[in-house]
């Protein structure tokens, strides 16, 4: 799959119709897409995608789409989605994502403040969602991505709506409209995922997609035999990034199946690039911890040896250093004994990734980078159109989301909150005056984000302004931080600290249940339920064993005092995590109130 190494030249354009004009134009018969079909990775090329949008856009044509008007997509990561996605902006309209994971009263509120004029939904599980939508406001045309009818619900199957009658002629129907976009003009309304109230809905313009895409190929190295496999909501604005990624970079995108198969995807497609939320780097991590504890004495002692090693050489590099011959000797025999076998967990062939939407631990970044995979922190909102700082490939530092990307220029407020301005940041949030001139202040954006800019020129992010815990004492705790070194600890799968206006840190820590069920298996526990198996006195101790561990490099003001184990995981469906896996904070503290006053 991987091809000659060709290095990516930018496909350019004022708007994304007219890159991915380009793009067709130059890689017709090279891959665009790899699907899995019939239990194996098939690619797609450019002109076989192209006949596909050109029907999606007469479709559009044919329903009365024109300039200005909106049309949501409400589907998991497919082809189809990014097809769509093209053919709205391609009639001059604007594409209006929603999370296939939202709930009845989000996609209510979006349908009806973006005024949309059709959507596409994937399958029967949103035309459900819709079904009740409707019922509360007057429906509009919908177009079924899989499948061919819904009881209680007038839809239009894909296949139908996408017909071509003449291609050359919509070809050029297409080119024509593309050529009469402004780079002005509003390309997609992103609706943030509403941790809080109401999502705002982020305007961004053709021109802030085209500089966000142009300024990552050009400083990001990238190869157009480079495959990524892309499992992120394309709801999600570093999700959509990606989505486009290949026009302007001749790459390739794999889609993975499903959040839960990612390991098995990656094994099979062997990708070369990863772009991933936190989340994703966290159950790698914690999986090979797991495994390594569950072994012998032996292997957990040359695995900790080559960690450090590996660590040790990361760090040398990362200052640009010349590693001593005696590390450089160490540093191979640990790649040959450790290193090797966790790149091939990931298919073999990962040269980088990148990592966004979250914090990650310096901890996890070092690791990776030891096994000789450069994870690339970087940074970004919806309102940025995704990164406007990253670690380059040949230029990164550890604890830090790189430097700015483009024409990005920063600066710290007196509160310490980041201010970014350039030609990535939005036009305004969507008929809310009030919310825009909050963020928006003298041409500068204000993020909510606290951070410090180091004598290098690099970000480092320590929480978020709305989020930062300050006790009792007066000292100010960021829990982000705390929260990432738990979930480096053995079985932890997620964690929350609190302690505003309170003497000391406590914690609401949940387990991997598959890592635990193990261990108990291993260990001769009989249980029921996982929920009884938390409370075991043997994993309470593992637990704040881990806990102790987390505090022992911490301040006595921010360490953790108490901690209680909840008996299943935060979820994207129980409304506690964002669909890119963020902790909604102030969902979680309100519903596991009693066992956090328990702790006081």
């Amino acid at each position: 799959m991987a091809g000659s190494a060709k290095r990516s030249k930018v496909v350019d354009g004022k708007n994304v119709p007219e890159a991915y004009l380009r793009r067709i134009a130059r890689s017709a018969d090279e891959p665009a897409f790899w699907v899995k079909q019939n239990g194996k990775y098939e690619p797609i090329k450019w002109k076989e995608i192209h006949s596909q949008l050109l029907g999606i856009f007469e479709g559009f044509t044919k329903l009365g789409i024109q300039a200005g008007d909106a049309v949501c997509i409400m589907s998991g990561s497919c082809p189809e989605w990014i097809l769509s996605d093209l053919a709205i902006q391609g009639c001059r309209g604007i594409a209006v994502p929603i999370y296939h994971s939202s709930s009845i009263e989000d996609i209510t509120y979006i349908l009806g403040h973006c005024g949309a004029k059709a959507v596409v939904v994937e399958d029967a599980a949103m035309c459900e969602k819709l079904v009740k939508v409707f019922q509360n406001r007057p429906p509009i045309p919908v177009i079924l991505i899989k499948g061919n009818a819904h009881p209680g619900l007038d839809v239009t199957p894909m296949s139908e709506f996408a017909k071509v009658e003449n291609e050359k002629a919509a070809h050029d129907r297409y080119a024509a409209s593309a050529a009469e976009i402004q780079a002005s003009d509003i390309a997609s309304i992103v609706y943030t995922s509403g941790t809080t109230g109401l999502p705002k809905g982020a305007v961004l313009l053709h021109s802030n997609f085209a500089s966000e895409l142009r300024f990552v190929v050009e400083e990001i190295e990238l190869y157009e035999s480079d495959i990524t496999l892309t499992f992120l909501p394309f709801a999600h604005i570093f999700g959509r990034v990606e989505s486009f990624l290949p026009i302007y970079a001749g790459t390739s995108l794999g889609f993975a199946e499903n959040i839960n198969s990612v390991s098995l995807n990656i094994a099979e497609l062997k990708p070369t690039l990863l772009l991933s939320v936190p989340r994703i780097y966290e159950k790698i991590y914690a999986k090979i911890v797991s495994e390594i504890a569950a072994s012998s004495p032996a292997k957990q002692k040359v695995f900790e040896w080559a960690v450090k090693v590996g660590r040790q050489m990361a760090n040398c590099r990362s200052l640009k250093q010349t590693p001593s011959p005696g590390l450089m000797v160490k540093f191979l025999v640990a790649d040959k004994l450790v290193f090797e076998k966790v790149r091939q967990k990931l298919g073999g062939n990962i040269r980088a990734t990148v990592s966004g939407g979250a914090p990650l631990s310096r901890e996890l970044c070092e690791f990776f980078h030891a096994c000789g995979i450069k994870v690339l922190e970087g940074y970004g909102l919806t309102e940025t159109t995704a990164a406007i700082t990253v670690n380059r490939p040949d230029d990164y530092r550890f604890g830090t989301v790189g430097r700015p990307v483009g024409d990005s220029e920063f600066k710290i407020a007196e509160d310490g909150e980041i201010l970014v301005r350039g030609s990535l940041i939005f036009r305004e949030y969507y008929k809310n005056e009030e919310a825009t001139k909050e963020s928006l202040q003298n041409g500068w954006f204000h993020t909510g984000d606290i951070g410090e800019i180091d004598a290098r020129g690099f970000l480092r992010i320590t929480d978020r302004k709305k989020e930062l815990i300050v006790t009792a004492g007066g000292k100010k705790v960021a829990p982000q931080k705390l929260e990432n070194l738990l979930k480096s600890r053995r079985f932890v799968s997620n964690g929350l600290v609190f302690g505003d206006k309170q003497k000391y840190l406590v914690a609401l820590i949940t387990l991997s249940e598959p890592d635990v069920a193990r261990w108990a298996k291993e260990e001769g526990l009989s249980f029921e339920t996982f929920g009884e198996l938390v409370n075991h006195e043997k994993l309470q101790k593992i637990v704040q064993g881990e806990i102790a561990i987390v505090n022992k490099d911490l301040a006595s003001y921010e360490s953790i005092k108490k901690f209680k184990v909840l008996p299943q995981d935060f979820t994207i469906e129980s409304g506690e995590l964002t669909p890119s896996l963020k902790l909604k904070r102030k969902v979680c503290v309100e519903r596991y109130k009693v066992e956090i006053e328990a702790m006081y």
